[in-house]
């Protein structure tokens, strides 16, 4: 496998725009966005990337959910961020048994979004 250099990370997303927002306000930037209006995007965070892709019509009444582990440098920064930004959590920050200290959210989609740090 010493040819692949990185993976991005495609969510199925049903609002394009509403993502992009979301996604904005927990700090990824738009790199790119294709058509218009987009039905695809590429976001950034540091040196993380994260696509997003529009569902077919014939597909966006399917439940969609992926799960994101992100890992950054100042977690309860990043919990303070998403507070402010008046975001809702699956589970609240906290430092757990298996040695992250972490909380979750979900994207407008409903995917699962996990942002930890090592305790360790």
């Amino acid at each position: 496998m010493q040819n692949i250099s990185h993976i991005s990370s495609i969510l199925p997303v049903r609002d394009i725009q509403r993502s992009l927002d979301f996604y904005q306000k927990i700090g990824f930037k738009i790199e790119f966005l294709w058509q218009d209006p987009p039905s695809y995007a590429v976001l950034s965070a540091g040196e993380a990337s994260l696509h997003l892709s529009l569902l077919a019509p014939e597909h966006r009444d399917r439940k969609v959910r992926s799960v994101l582990y992100i890992f950054v440098h100042d977690v309860d920064q990043m919990y303070q961020r998403c507070k402010d930004a008046g975001l809702d959590f699956a589970v609240e920050i906290g430092d757990r048994d298996y040695g992250m200290r972490d909380f979750e959210i979900n994207d407008p989609d409903g995917h699962l979004l996990t942002f930890g740090k090592s305790t360790t």
